[in-house]
Order: C-alpha cells, then structure tokens, then sequence
C-alpha cells in the first residue's frame, strides 16, 4: 500500500498506534515513567508484512513489530479505528519491557547470563588488577516485565479493555487468566484465574499459587479518562477474590473464603516456622509481609504465634520511610498460659500477668537540613515480656528509653532540646524533663592560634527508682525517689604547638555544676551501688544503706583541669610492595606514639552530698598519664586506602594514691589485623601491671575444683576472634573470652578522649563474675549449586567445664522460597545432673521471583553497601 505525499495516514497510525501501547502498558501493570517521554519518531522501527487503510480502519498484520525504547509489541494483526479510536489486537500478542545495565559479574554469573532466556549480554570486558586477577564487566538487557495474549479488544478513550487468554508478569508475580476486562474506573477483573510470586506459573508448574473463578485487580481512580493525561503509579494495585484455592504444585491445599493482596509488588511473601523449646512446647509462627505504597514506603508484618505451653499470640510490625523520616512500630500480645515457664518469676520482687505486651512506637525526622527530630516510645506489660518471646531484642536493648529530642546543627556549635519520661514503673528511670544542651565544636579565637570547645546543659532530673510488686520483710532500707534540677557548662582553651617533630597541644578547663537541691546526709560509692542492688529484682531486697536526703540545699561545684597531649608521627611507604595471597598493592607503616597528661582538681563541693544522676555528678580528682602508641599498616584497594593492621597500646600512671588500688594502671592492648586476603583477627587485652590479682578458685555448682583455664593472675580480661573464608559462601570463626574478678580505677578526662576497652566513669569498676568461654563457628556449602548450606556454633564454658551450646542448621534455597532447619542443645544444670534442652525448628520462606540477572544486582548491591571511601597517595 502506498501512502499519501502529507503522511496523513501514517501520521494518525502512528499516534493511534502509541496510544495503544500506552494504554497495553497501564492496563497490563506496566505503568512506567518512561511512557511520558514516548514520541511519534519512537514508532520509526515499526514493521509489519501488510499495512492497508480501510475507510476509518488502519489494519496492520504479519509480524507487527513495534519496537519503542525499551519496549516491544509483537502481534499477528492489529485493527484501529482513527475516529471511535477502537482497537483489536490478534494472534500471539505479546509485549515486553527490557532494562540496560553494566555491572561486574564473574564467569559463574556471566554463564547464567547468557544461557537465561530472559537476559541479552550485549557485550562484556575484562580487566587484570596489580594482582592478577581477572574481573569481567559485562553490559546486560534484561526482560523485567512481559505480558501475552491471545487476543485483545478495547477503546483507547473510555479505557475499556477486554482480553483472552492472557498472562502477564510484573515485578515479583505471574498472573495466568482464560479472560478478563479492565473497565474504565481502573478495575481488572479476571475469569478463571490464577496468580503466584513463582515464574514457573508460566510454564503452568508453579511451587505455589492462588487460584480462584473471579480476581479483581484495583488501581487508583483517576479523575478523567483517556490515555493521553493518565497519572502513572506503577505499585497502586490491589487483588481481591473469593472462593479461592491456595495450590501446592498445582494441588488445591487450603480454601481461601476471602483473599485481599494490598497495593504492593509482592503476591504476599510470608513465612512459617514450626519446632520445639523448652519454654514454650511446641510452637508454630506464621508472618505475612505487606508493602502497601512504594513511595513513601510503607510496610506492614503480620505475626502469629501459636505455642503449646504458653497460648496465641498475635501482633504485627512495620513502618514508614521516605527521604526525609522513618517511623517504625512494633506491637505484639500474648494470653500466657505458663508465664513461670521461662523463669521462676514467682520468687522475683515483680508481678508477671498474664495478658503480656508490649508495644514501640519510634520516628526520625529530617524536618530541615539540619534540623533532626527523634523520639521513641515503648510500654510493656511487664520486665521479661521480650526476654521470653523476643529474645534478640531484649539482648540488644535490655531497658529500652522512651524520650523525644530536637536537634538543631549549625556551623559552630549545636543545640538540642531533649526529654526523657519513666513509662514502665518496673524500671529504675533517671527522668530528664526536659533538657536543653548547648555544645560548641573545638574553633579557632580570631586567628590567634587559641581553640576554644565548650558545652551546657540545663536539666530537670527526677529519680524514679523500681517499685515492687513484694517488700522484704525485716529491716531494710527504701529506696526513695529524689529530684533536682542541674545546671552544667564547660569551658577549654587548647593551645596547639606543630613542629617538624612533635605536636603538643596543653590545654585547660573549668567546669561549672549547680544544683537546687543536695543531700546532708553523705551518700558514698558504697552506698550508690547498695541501691542499685536493692534495686535488683532478682534479689531479696534486704540491704541497708545511707539515702539522700533534701536537707542539703543548692549547690554550686567548680573542677579544673589541666593538661596536655604530646604526640608525633614517624611513617615510610614501600610502593613495590605487591601481592596478590596477602592482597597488597603498596604498603604504608604509620607509628604514633603519644602521651596525655590529666589532672583535675579536687570539686569544691564533695560528690557525696549531691544527687546521683549520671556520672557528672561523681567528679573526683585525677591525676594520671596516659602513655600510648597506635601502629598502623596500610594498602591501596583500588581507589581507597584501606588498614590490614592497626594495634594501640596504653598504659595508665597515676600519681596520687587510693587505698585497694595500685598508681600503675592497666596495660591495654586493640588489634584489628588482616593477616591474609581470606582470614582477619580482632583481640582485645588488658593487662594487671602491679601484679596484684588474684585467682579465684572454681565452684562447680558447689563444689571447689581448683584453678581451671588460663589462671593468670596479672591478666584481667582478652578476648579475641579469628574469622576465615576460603572461599565464596565459605566462613569460619574462632572466638576465646577471657575475664577474671578484679577492680580498676577510673581514668577520665573533661577535655580529651582516651581510649578505653571497658567503659569507665567516674565510679570505680568492679568485676565480681570469673568468664572464660570458647565459641566455634561456621558456614558452608553442602551442594555444588550453592543453595544448600549448613552452619554450627559450639560454645565451651571452661569454668563449667562442659559444652554450653551446640547448634546446627541447613538451609536450602529454592527457586522461589527457601527452607532452614535448626536443631539447638543447650546444657543447664538441675539436681546437681547435667541436662540438655533440646530444641528444633523447620521455617519456610516466601522469596519472590529470581533470575541470573537479580543474582548479580544482588551481588552488586552487596558490594556497593560494603565498600567504604577514602583516598590517598604515598
């Protein structure tokens, strides 16, 4: 056929034609940015065996073709009406959408790649790095979104759709329908249909699916209709059906009366685990996990939780996230049938109900630039809710803080307005209502060469102790809640001296503390840490101690410091240093070894007599040097400068004398070493210098066997880990800890950071507990594949002299879920015999789809959230 000179036809082909497209797009769940981009000339690469015009007809058949950016249509014949704008498509439609990438693979993936129907290796490069591996870029199209059909009919202005035989994959699902309609309001409806988060629907032999007589599929509602101003939100669908059936390998499994699938990518990824402890019998978990919006991202999981000796339990997680803030919740409810299961809690000091909770509500807001809100609140329904049924999160935050805080940054200081509140009364609480803080970052005074850092704080503080649910009988001492307001400011002036050997930076401070009220009544170190064992629920409860009383009236403390810290650095380089088992590309040594001297005055206001909030208000004279010297070893990795060996060593003299305390301090000791490019070692030491300690004998549930394990009397505490991977999925680990009772003076300073190993205050520390443990773990593939894998942990208690825990797992990926096993034995001690607790469990997870192609952007994502930054040159 042959067209006019004008093009007229051509031209109304042409837009009907890529209205057409768009229209396919948006119906088919293909609603994409790009779309608003498309032009006429996008339509030149159109191709087909036969075009022909019959009156308002443009009939185009024979291998349609219409390739327009990342998109391909492909029919058999194509019918539009210029004037009604009705269109039918015919025989073998079929439309796809293929993304471009470049990223790094390796020749396993590059493999997969090329051998994936879904994938188009363009073209791949390779380069040699300093050590003589080989790295492969390749350059990838990837097929993400596909639908075929039949045959389909419709109008381009009202939005009415009707199809046959369709299938079509988007993002994470597949969805297989004998026909269907998408009306004008936005709504698909399904006929005969079946859905599923496992591609391998679309060769009709699915893992799992959902199958039903009618879906209906809802999209926003827009507020005209047409395709040519249509508002694209590609993750506004939702499903609904009823009378449904949940298929397993095609096998109908579980009636479903009613399913709702909210407006996220996923057909619902969930999880169900089943096994046994001994705290709660037999238990099963299920979770449901829901993305409603993709921006701002907002997500739910479903939880519950039925446990053999314990009840139902029941209660859902989730949050909102966007550029600028985060709000995550947590909520959860239990009816414990056995809630002494656990522990005995029924000896403790604390009511335990039944009817347990608990409940976390927290936000982050970059309101401005710099201009940042926090706050978090959480309420439970007593002290051990998430120690029994969440034990990871109790171990991460024992006594979680409900508090709200504005923070404003600026460019020389800072400010912060922040509150702290006591919701749970069977927490001791320092309360902070409110709190206004004033920090100002160390700066130059007009081009003196003379820094000023500086800081205030302004708080109302209320002590609210623990109440009990029992009293002690007998005499005792009560614990009585006490509250002052504080005021704190602190000023430094640093002098910083550079020469071409040497840095020596002396400076000095004061620091001011006023309080409304104190204590006539001398309260000591003794007596503080009595309270807080009064405080211990797990206690009787019976002790006696001096408590503040408010009969002290205001007062107003003043300390000085005044100090130094002498420093230098003496480095080399090796440029010619290379290799590739070691992973060095150049070498740097580093060596700086430093002195810092402290000493702060004796307070004007004894610390006995005032109220104990946190350790500000426990200042006490110093009078130390701290001698140290930090060792660094550094390479190049490609465009970053990376350590693999750092060690500090420190040693603390003090000047003045304390009674039970030798003046020289602690040697300490942090290493973190590479030794190789597949194996690394961290430890940490502190080290008994005097030579005063004492080795405990060991009491084994009663009886003494002597000295066990290392016994050293001048070592106080090591810990040490070695963590191996040979290769790919292949990790090992070694860990030994080690600590003994002793005690250790604190080494502080008002206006220089110390490196510290156990954190210290202005209290002493004391260690009343002998620890000593060895732990061994590992991960390895079981299959050549790699989606079979098995992990062991084994940890020794020494001073037990016993296995404490062994645990073993194998998980299995799937193509679209996985499995894991875990079968756990932990050693308690009962009657004076030896027992195991043995516990197992099987959970299956929900994946999503899978490709080659999301193997490797997983891989890169992996790799890019690792890499660090930095640059340098020798």
């Amino acid at each position: 056929m042959k067209f006019s000179s004008s093009g007229t036809v051509y031209k109304k082909m042409m837009r009907t034609l890529f209205a057409l497209m768009a229209f396919m797009l948006c119906c088919d769940l293909f609603a994409i940015k790009q779309l608003r981009t498309i032009t006429t000339d996008d339509f030149k690469k159109l191709s087909a065996d036969q075009w022909r015009a019959v009156g308002k007809n443009i009939i185009v058949e024979g291998n349609v073709y219409v390739p327009v950016k990342s998109l391909e249509l492909f029919a058999d014949k194509m019918v539009i009406n210029t004037e009604s704008r009705d269109f039918e498509a015919i025989g073998n439609v079929r439309l796809y959408r293929w993304q471009d990438f470049t990223v790094p693979v390796t020749l396993a993936q590059l493999a997969k790649l090329e051998n994936s129907s879904d994938t188009l290796v363009r073209s791949v490069t390779s380069s040699v790095d300093y050590t003589g591996n080989r790295s492969f870029t390749a350059k990838v199209a990837f097929k993400q979104d596909n639908m075929t059909a039949n045959r389909i009919v419709g109008n381009l202005d009202s939005g009415y759709v009707r199809f046959d035989n369709v299938q079509m994959r988007y993002s994470t699902f597949v969805c297989r329908a004998k026909s269907g309609e998408n009306m004008p309001d936005g709504v698909t409806i399904v006929k005969d249909a079946e859905i599923s988060s496992c591609n391998y629907l679309e060769s009709d032999n699915a893992h799992y699916s959902i199958y039903a007589g009618e879906m209906k599929f809802f999209t926003h509602k827009p507020d005209f209709y047409g395709i040519e101003r249509i508002r694209i939100n590609s993750g506004d669908r939702s499903m609904f059906l009823t009378n449904g059936f949940a298929k397993i390998y095609g096998i109908p499994v579980l009636w479903l009366p009613v399913f709702y699938k909210p407006k996220d990518e996923t057909l619902g990824l969930f999880g169900s685990k089943f096994g046994k402890t001994g705290d709660w019998g037999f238990y099963w978990s299920m979770s449901r996990n829901i993305v409603f919006n993709d921006y701002p991202l907002a997500y739910i999981r479903l939880m519950g939780d039925w446990y053999e000796q314990r009840g139902f339990g029941y209660g859902l997680s989730g949050g909102v996230i966007t550029e600028e803030s985060r709000t995550d919740f947590f909520a959860y409810s239990i009816y414990d049938r056995d809630r002494y299961e656990t522990d005995d809690y029924y000896k403790y000091r604390l009511k335990v109900p039944q009817e347990r909770f608990n409940f976390k509500l927290s936000n982050v807001t970059h309101i401005t630039p710099r201009l940042d809100f926090r706050g978090n609140f959480e309420w439970s329904s007593d002290r051990y809710f998430r120690r029994d049924f969440f034990a990871d999160r109790y171990n991460a935050d024992p006594q979680p803080a409900t508090f709200v805080a504005l923070e404003q940054q600026f460019d020389h200081f800072s400010t912060a307005l922040y509150a702290r509140f006591a919701v749970d009364d069977f927490y001791s609480t320092v309360e902070k209502l409110p709190e206004v803080r004033l920090d100002i970052q160390r700066q130059e005074i007009l081009n003196t060469g003379l820094y000023y850092q500086g800081d205030a704080a302004a708080t109302n503080f209320a002590m609210k102790w623990i109440e009990f649910n029992k009293h002690p009988a007998g005499d005792y001492t009560k614990l009585d809640d006490y509250r002052a307001f504080r005021f704190d400011m602190t000023h430094f002036l640093y002098y910083p001296v550079r020469t071409k050997f040497f840095n020596f930076v002396p400076r000095a401070g004061v620091k001011m503390t006023a309080y409304s009220r104190s204590s006539k009544r001398k309260v000591t170190d003794e007596d503080l840490i009595k309270m807080f064992i009064a405080a211990d629920p797990t206690g009787n409860g019976r002790v006696k101690f001096n408590t503040y009383d408010s009969d002290g009236g205001s007062k107003v403390r003043f300390a000085a410091e005044f100090g130094f810290e002498l420093s230098t650095k003496i480095h080399n380089t090796w440029q010619n240093v290379r290799s590739k088992w070691l992973k060095l590309d150049g070498v740097r040594h580093i060596m700086k070894p430093y002195m810092n001297y402290t000493y702060i005055t004796d307070p004007t206001v004894e610390r006995d007599h005032l109220y104990y909030f946190d350790d500000i208000d426990r200042l006490a004279e110093q009078n130390f040097v701290r001698f140290g010297l930090v060792n660094q070893l550094q390479t190049r990795n490609g465009d970053k400068v990376e350590d693999f060996f750092r060690m500090e060593n420190f040693w603390d003299l003090h000047m003045e004398k304390v009674d039970g305390y030798s003046q020289l301090g602690n040697f300490g000791t942090l290493l973190s070493v590479r030794l190789f490019k597949d194996l690394s070692l961290h430890t940490k030491f502190l080290i008994d210098v005097s030579g005063d300690g004492e080795v405990a004998d060991t009491i084994r549930h009663g009886r003494n066997v002597g000295k066990t394990g290392l016994a050293l009397k001048w070592l106080n505490q090591w810990n040490i880990g070695v963590k191996y991977t040979p290769a790919e999925n292949w990790e090992f680990t070694v860990g030994y800890n080690y600590l003994r009772p002793y005690s250790t003076r604190s080494a502080y300073s008002m206006g220089s950071t110390l490196t510290q190993i156990n954190a210290t205050s202005y209290f002493q520390r004391y260690y009343n507990d002998t620890n000593e443990s060895f732990n061994i773990g590992g991960k390895f593939p079981l299959t050549p594949d790699h989606r079979t894998f098995g992990t062991f942990n084994v940890v020794y208690d020494v001073q037990d002299g016993g296995f404490d825990t062994l645990s073993f797992s194998i998980m299995r990926k799937f193509h679209c879920w996985q499995l894991i096993a875990v079968l756990e034995f932990d050693r308690e001690y009962e009657n004076r015999k030896h027992t195991w607790d043995v516990s197992y469990s099987i959970q299956a997870n929900l994946t999503g789809l899978t490709a080659p192609m999301n193997d490797v952007q997983n891989t890169l994502l992996r790799g890019m959230n690792e890499a660090g930054s930095g640059n340098f040159k020798f």
